[in-house]
């Protein structure tokens, strides 16, 4: 059995040139054996760092908590041991990414599609480890009856899967947890954030992109393109070179070359990010 944490992110206000509103949902699929063990992890980590009993570990804490005054240093120390253990312990992630700027739809029809496409990576992850999993999503902002209606909505995913995964992976209609009791929805806060902060260009997320690959699920090519971390539209597949120092992609038995053409490959048009990074050097340094 796996247990699958779920969680959503967004950046409003990406650094990269010609790149729109991020919306994002990302998961840690966690081994069942695993589960006391990165909980005891993460209390100890919390215990060395000086983090207030209770305290729920967040990307963006409220002000008025510790992690808010810490300092960065403290809380870039905090997130590095976070992905760590997780990474210890055979935790593996799963992130999508979409750029309405790019595809501009409606961003609860963006919600609803990011979600899909998590689910089928959710599934073949526990395929490839003949295994089966349950779904625990942060419970969603608003009223009880708007998470219910989230709820029900997902309900088409568990019971039909989609076109590409059919359904008996995953046991169980999708479940949703106060994430300030449940330290696993806190380390996919952390990972879902931090990969969108680091397709936005901040510095923040970028920092931690060894770490986040190393958590990423692969494919068969040992790659986190596309399976670990899934960026939408394909325009957007460059950016795997840029942050993960991945040159190529795969997908579909056809394989891409990223990241600037050289001498050995034709001209490319059409990708946003072939060239470069789409980052100004003062941008690089926003946190």
């Amino acid at each position: 059995m796996h247990l699958i944490y779920i969680d959503d992110s967004r950046q409003t206000e990406p650094r990269r040139r010609h790149m729109g509103e991020l919306i994002s949902v990302g998961g840690v699929i966690v081994p069942e054996q695993s589960v006391a063990a990165f909980s005891t992890a993460l209390d100890g980590i919390r215990a060395e760092l000086g983090i207030p009993e209770g305290e729920e570990i967040k990307w963006k804490p409220p002000r008025d908590t510790f992690q808010a005054s810490a300092g960065g240093e403290l809380i870039f120390e905090l997130r590095q041991r976070m992905l760590q253990a997780a990474i210890d312990h055979d935790i593996k992630s799963a992130v999508v990414v979409w750029d309405r700027g790019h595809l501009p739809w409606e961003k609860t029809d963006v919600e609803a599609e990011i979600l899909r496409y998590l689910y089928e990576r959710i599934t073949l992850h526990l395929r490839q480890h003949n295994d089966v999993g349950v779904i625990i999503a942060d419970q969603p902002g608003g009223s009880r009856a708007d998470e219910m209606k989230w709820l029900a909505d997902t309900l088409g995913l568990t019971r039909e899967g989609t076109r590409y995964v059919t359904p008996e992976r995953v046991v169980s209609p999708i479940l949703t947890a106060p994430s300030h009791h449940v330290p696993h929805l806190q380390l996919a806060d952390l990972v879902t954030a931090a990969t969108t902060a680091a397709i936005a260009g901040y510095s923040s997320g970028m920092k931690l992109a060894p770490l986040l690959q190393k958590l990423a699920r692969t494919n068969a090519h040992g790659l986190v393109g596309g399976a670990g971390v899934v960026l939408w539209p394909p325009d957007l597949m460059d950016l795997y070179y840029w942050i993960f120092k991945e040159t190529r992609y795969i997908k579909g038995g056809e394989e891409h070359s990223l990241g600037p053409p050289n001498h050995r490959f034709s001209l490319r048009v059409g990708r946003t990010y072939q060239y470069d990074d789409g980052l100004s050097e003062s941008d690089k340094n926003v946190s």
